[in-house]
C-alpha cells in the first residue's frame, strides 16, 4: 500500500509541477508584449534597367542590377531576415529577355528571381505604377511566367482619392484583368505602402485593418475583403516608439502594431551602399529582434499572423 501511495504522491507532484510551469509560462506570455511586425522591402521601378529593351545599355544595366539583387539576397540571408522584392514590369520583361543559359549558369540554371525565391528565401510581390500599358495584373502575370508568382500583395499605392494619382485600389474587390495580358485576371487583397506622390505627405499609421471604401480609408469594415498594413515612420527609430506603446499600456497586446522599411534601390545597388545599410538598418534590427522588440516578416505572413495570433482584430494607430 505504501509503495502505491508513494507512486501516487509522485504522480500528483509531477502533475502539480507541470501545471505550475504552464501557469508561469502563460503569465510570462501575458506580461511580455508582442513584437512589432516589420517588413523590409525594395521596389524596382519601371525605369530599371535603363535604356531601351534589347540595347547594349539595357543589357549592361540589367546585369548590374542582377548582381546587386543577388548580393542583397545573400546579405538578407546572412542576417536571417526576410527581404521582400517588388519589381515593376520593365525589369520583368528584361529578365525574360536576358536570362539565358549563360547568365543563369551563375544561379544554378534558374532565372535571378527564381533563384532569389528558392535559394535565398526572398519573397516576391507585384509592384506597379501602371505605366506603359502594364497594370498590377500584368505584373502578376509576368511574375507567374518567371516562376515566382502567387502572392496577392498590391505593392504600393496612392491612397488619397483627392489626388489625381489615386490608385483606385478598391477595384481589387474583384479580379482585375491585365491591360496587356487581357485574359489574365488577378485580385490583390493586401495593401502595403499607402503613400502620396514622391512620399511627401504619407500617413504615419501602424496596424492592420480593412479599409471601408476610398473615402473612408482608415475606417475598418469587418466585411471588407482587402487588408491594409500600416508602414508607420518607415525607419528603425520608430520601432522602439511603437514597442513603447505596448509597454506603457497605450496599446493593448491584443492588437498588432506594424511598420515597413523601404530598402531603396540606392541602398542595395553597390557594395558601399549595402555596407551602409547594414550599419544603419540591419544591425540595429538584429539587436531589436534578439531582445524581442521586433519580428521581421513579409506582408503575406504578417496578415496570416494577424488572423491567427490577433484574431483579425482591426487596429489603426495614426499620428
Amino acid at each position: 500500500m505504501r509503495v502505491r501511495l508513494g507512486i501516487l504522491t509522485r504522480l500528483i507532484a509531477v502533475t502539480l509541477l507541470t501545471s505550475l510551469a504552464s501557469t508561469v509560462a502563460l503569465a510570462s506570455a501575458a506580461v511580455s508584449p508582442p513584437p512589432v511586425y516589420v517588413v523590409l522591402f525594395t521596389h524596382i521601378e519601371d525605369n530599371t534597367p535603363s535604356g531601351a529593351l534589347g540595347s547594349a545599355i539595357s543589357r549592361a544595366s540589367y546585369d548590374e542590377w542582377r548582381s546587386a539583387l543577388l548580393a542583397m539576397g545573400t546579405l538578407s540571408r546572412t542576417y536571417n531576415m526576410t527581404w521582400v522584392l517588388q519589381p515593376d514590369y520593365t525589369f520583368l520583361l528584361a529578365a525574360q529577355r536576358y536570362e539565358d543559359a549563360a547568365t543563369m549558369a551563375s544561379t544554378g540554371g534558374k532565372n535571378v528571381l527564381k533563384y532569389l525565391l528558392d535559394d535565398k528565401a526572398v519573397v516576391i510581390d507585384a509592384h506597379s505604377h501602371e505605366h506603359g500599358g502594364y497594370n498590377y495584373s500584368d505584373v502578376a502575370y509576368l511574375l507567374t511566367l518567371l516562376g515566382v508568382g502567387g502572392t496577392t500583395v498590391i505593392g504600393g499605392h496612392i491612397w488619397d482619392p483627392s489626388l489625381p494619382e489615386f490608385a483606385h485600389w478598391d477595384r481589387f474587390r474583384r479580379p482585375v484583368g491585365g491591360q496587356t495580358y487581357k485574359k489574365f485576371r488577378w485580385r490583390g487583397d493586401i495593401l502595403m505602402g499607402a503613400g502620396t506622390p514622391n512620399h511627401t505627405n504619407d500617413p504615419v499609421v501602424s496596424g492592420v485593418w480593412r479599409p471601408q471604401d476610398k473615402d473612408h480609408y482608415f475606417d475598418d469594415d469587418p466585411a471588407g475583403n482587402i487588408v491594409s498594413i500600416g508602414a508607420y515612420t518607415k525607419d528603425v527609430a520608430g520601432l522602439t516608439k511603437l514597442s513603447g506603446l505596448y509597454r506603457s499600456g497605450a496599446v493593448a497586446p491584443t492588437f498588432m502594431l506594424t511598420s515597413s522599411i523601404h530598402l531603396t534601390p540606392g541602398n542595395v545597388k553597390t557594395a558601399a551602399s549595402r555596407a551602409a545599410l547594414e550599419a544603419s538598418t540591419l544591425a540595429p534590427l538584429r539587436v531589436l529582434r534578439t531582445s524581442g522588440v521586433v519580428e521581421i516578416t513579409d506582408f503575406t505572413r504578417l496578415v496570416s499572423v494577424w488572423q491567427r495570433r490577433f484574431g483579425g482584430r482591426a487596429f489603426v494607430h495614426r499620428e
